[in-house]
């Protein structure tokens, strides 16, 4: 069940769920500074349209999260923002849990689903590609060097129709 947004996010928090993402080892300095802003911006100000998933173990230790949201001007597209999961419990269901809470949370609002995600291209980004074929979702574009040199942005979509037929 998505975290209410209306509740302050305290600093440590905040920590914990970075400390998560820099220990994965996949994301940037740069990137880990955006994830710092959507994060405050998930908590802060609800009317930015983020919601927030997250997995603890028993104890409370932090396993993964994910950030999602509608997309403006559409009746069913959904973007996944960032999924995080541990390092150290990576490839144990904890991504395809939270993807799969995600999904039923987005279907419950719009009745069918179009969920998009864009990636990096990069080597160091294979397992996090692998996953979302994994999971159903398929490569529907690509942009060269879109990030930079030999970075391209990778885009996938899975469809979930619902009740009615996508075109």
């Amino acid at each position: 069940m998505p975290i209410d947004r209306n509740v302050s996010l305290p600093g440590g928090p905040l920590e914990e769920y970075l400390a998560v993402a820099e220990g994965t080892g996949a994301f940037r300095p740069s990137e880990i500074d955006v994830l710092k802003e959507v994060i405050s911006d998930t908590f802060a100000d609800p009317s930015r349209g983020y919601l927030f998933l997250e997995e603890r173990l028993t104890g409370g230790k932090l396993a993964g999260f994910a950030v999602f949201g509608r997309v403006p001007m559409t009746d069913w597209a959904w973007d996944l923002y960032w999924i995080v999961v541990d390092r150290s419990l990576q490839g144990k269901g904890i991504g395809r849990r939270m993807l799969e809470k995600l999904e039923t949370t987005a279907m419950a609002v719009t009745g069918r689903v179009i969920l998009r995600v864009e990636t990096s291209g990069r080597n160091e980004y294979v397992k996090q590609r692998q996953f979302y074929l994994a999971a159903g979702f398929r490569e529907t574009g690509r942009i060269r060097d879109f990030y930079e040199e030999g970075d391209d942005l990778v885009t996938y979509c899975k469809f979930l129709p619902g009740e009615k037929i996508l075109r």
